[in-house]
């Protein structure tokens, strides 16, 4: 996992669940990804994951994982706000705020403060190769809409 910092900080259109996904994935925190100022930007999210084989689950019931997911958060910075944060099994690996952070290393579970959780899912093994394929080219180009041979259509 890279640490993305949030690109949008406030109460309305930040990007902290763009920085965790991103940080996920190790692809840069491009503006042209989705965003929640876009009231579709979890259908744009599901066809990013599912061009490469992979899936985006969310629930508020079973929530806690094994490795790397996102976890839904009160904010630190704005009241009654959600705030997404990468964690690592039970403990916080990354909190993408430029502000007030949850501190990495701190185990959440039985605190009552996470309401839900993100995670990514395979589903299609043969289609893993494009993935490699656009991060690197993406990875070395920028270019989030052609990445080689790969268009992404959100």
């Amino acid at each position: 996992m890279i640490e993305n910092k949030q690109l949008i900080v406030n109460s309305k259109k930040g990007d902290c669940f763009r920085a965790c996904i991103t940080s996920i994935l190790e692809i840069p925190n491009n503006p042209k990804l989705p965003n929640v100022d876009d009231k579709q930007y979890m259908s744009k999210w599901y066809r990013f994951f599912r061009q490469f084989g992979m899936d985006i689950y969310y629930d508020e019931e079973k929530i806690w994982r094994g490795g790397y997911w996102i976890a839904s958060v009160p904010s630190l910075n704005f009241k009654n706000v959600s705030h997404a944060i990468v964690m690592n099994g039970s403990e916080v690996a990354f909190d993408p705020s430029t502000k007030k952070r949850y501190r990495k290393g701190r185990g959440l579970l039985g605190t009552g403060i996470v309401s839900g959780g993100n995670w990514f899912g395979i589903t299609d093994p043969s289609l893993l190769h494009n993935f490699i394929s656009y991060k690197k080219d993406f990875c070395f180009k920028g270019d989030i809409q052609h990445s080689g041979k790969y268009e992404i259509k959100f």
